[in-house]
């Protein structure tokens, strides 16, 4: 998992980040003016670096999919 420094240096080299929930649903986050979640069933919009971070962690996402059994 990630935390809000690690978001905050990847956004300053990339323009989105793909993150998976643990039953590998890709979640979709891109920096525009803000950052912007879509996937999962969901469109919404996160603050800053700290609120994606807690909502990973809340979530339980991942940068890679889980091997699923």
């Amino acid at each position: 998992m990630m935390n809000k420094e690690e978001f905050e240096k990847y956004f300053k080299l990339h323009n989105k980040i793909v993150l998976y929930s643990k039953d590998n649903i890709p979640l979709t986050i891109s920096k525009e003016y803000h950052l912007h979640l879509e996937g999962g069933y969901c469109s919404m919009d996160i603050g800053d670096c700290e609120d994606l971070a807690e909502f990973c962690e809340k979530r339980g996402l991942d940068l890679k999919p889980s091997k699923i059994q």
